[in-house]
């Protein structure tokens, strides 16, 4: 299949979109599987193509990480820490499929070290993964469990400068149960041949991330710009709109029972 990887465009009834949306309100499966039928189908109708094809491919690298992480690890045996924003989506619906999932905001590393960080910014950003379970010591409690990096790697610096700088001392330490992986390498033969590095290069799933872009010159200011209250704030209406019915679509493609039958025909014709 080759994906169009061109902007979205917007949807003819926009208006009508928003009002139904807002009248959803937060886009989670419980609230989709409470939406009555008949605005199931007119946003399912209104909703972009392209956009449709993007919660498409969502769903399936979902499926797809899963199942290779489970088979590499165990079922429940492990937890992923998503950096940044390229795989954020991928991530969160990582979490609705019952897989632990920490999403930590974080760029500008690939042409950084640890080294060129200022401590008190280590420690402001270490407050912020202590609170989202992701310290020393839950590592330490939890030693069966492994907890994977995942990160859309281009050349591979970005993954292999966040792991070295989350095993520093002043975060996480050198845990024997943290390890990475690319997006890329467990998408195997997918990521190319479904386009996904198409994807990742534009930056298409960008838009659709619940944490906002942190720099790594900015980790003293982590909850006040990452939070999913101030990304809807930097975000116009449509933006903000085209979010929510990514979402809305990635739920109607999803069977809440046995998430395991999410299939490739979803991204294939």
């Amino acid at each position: 299949m080759g994906i169009n990887v061109s902007k979205i465009s917007t949807p003819k009834l926009i208006p009508e979109c928003h009002s139904k949306l807002n009248r959803i309100g937060e886009i989670t499966l419980e609230s989709f599987t409470n939406t009555n039928k008949k605005t199931r189908n007119f946003l399912s109708k209104n909703s972009p193509a392209r956009l449709k094809e993007l919660a498409k491919m969502n769903c399936f690298a979902a499926n797809k990480v899963k199942t290779e992480l489970d088979k590499k690890y165990g079922e429940k045996n492990y937890v992923v820490i998503a950096i940044g924003r390229s795989v954020s989506s991928i991530a969160e619906l990582l979490k609705v499929m019952g897989v632990e999932t920490k999403n930590i905001p974080l760029s500008g590393l690939r042409k950084r070290t640890v080294d060129d960080i200022p401590k008190e910014y280590l420690n402001t950003y270490k407050s912020s993964l202590v609170q989202i379970g992701l310290s020393k010591t839950d590592l330490k409690n939890k030693p069966d469990k492994t907890y994977v990096i995942i990160d859309y790697s281009h050349y591979g610096r970005t993954l292999k400068r966040a792991e070295e700088m989350l095993r520093c001392e002043a975060l996480l330490g050198d845990a024997k149960n943290l390890t990475s992986i690319s997006i890329n390498e467990l998408l195997g033969k997918d990521y190319k041949k479904r386009k996904f590095e198409d994807l990742f290069n534009c930056s298409r799933f960008k838009d659709f991330s619940f944490v906002g872009k942190l720099h790594v010159d900015n980790l003293n200011n982590v909850f006040e710009v990452c939070s999913p209250v101030r990304v809807k704030e930097y975000q116009g209406n449509i933006t903000q709109g085209l979010r929510k019915l990514f979402w809305f679509n990635t739920f109607n493609f999803l069977d809440k029972n046995n998430f395991k039958n999410i299939m490739p025909q979803f991204v294939t014709k």
